[in-house]
């Protein structure tokens, strides 16, 4: 029976490794599939959620798109240590909610390289011309993992999850 658990961890332990390591979804896996230049449009709200951050929404669709082409992603802090985010159409001005509503972050290692207590740690990347979204972190304070994210408008679409491991203290 000693075997038999020992072999069971070893599996588990090896399992959780190569998923680890497996080749991570890439901006250039996810083209844009067009572009958008011109004046952005004032953002839509559609929902009180919406509305009760207009004032960041606002100054962050002003910027233009930054994400999959033709849309931003407007974010702020929701206080130490978490991110909100929503996205905005250039075109339209319409403003789709995030896949979490608030991401927070604690002392994990993110991909087996992000360290979250460096300067370098970055909760959210993404790339103007890629509809991929990766967030690092826990998502309504759960499950800390790095999340792949394809935005498939209207909404984003899980592709993968990457469990964090924590830090040594």
């Amino acid at each position: 029976m000693r075997h038999l658990s020992v072999l069971i961890l070893a599996l588990l332990i090896g399992s959780r490794a190569d998923s680890q390591s497996a080749k991570l979804p890439s901006f250039a896996e996810y083209p844009a599939s067009e572009r958008f230049s011109g004046k952005p449009a004032a953002p839509v709200f559609q929902t009180a959620g919406q509305r009760k951050f207009r004032t960041m929404i606002r100054e962050g669709a002003a910027k233009g798109p930054n994400f999959a082409g033709r849309y931003t992603i407007a974010d702020w802090g929701c206080g130490a240590g978490c991110v909100s985010i929503a996205v905005i159409d250039a075109k339209d001005g319409k403003v789709y909610d995030g896949p979490f509503q608030v991401l927070s972050w604690a002392m994990f290692t993110y991909e087996g390289k992000y360290k979250s207590n460096t300067p370098e740690f970055a909760p959210l990347d993404f790339d103007k011309g890629s509809r991929l979204l990766i967030a690092r972190g826990c998502p309504e304070e759960e499950k800390c993992a790095s999340y792949f994210y394809e935005w498939v408008a209207p909404k984003f679409k899980l592709i993968r999850k990457v469990e964090a491991t924590p830090i040594p203290q």
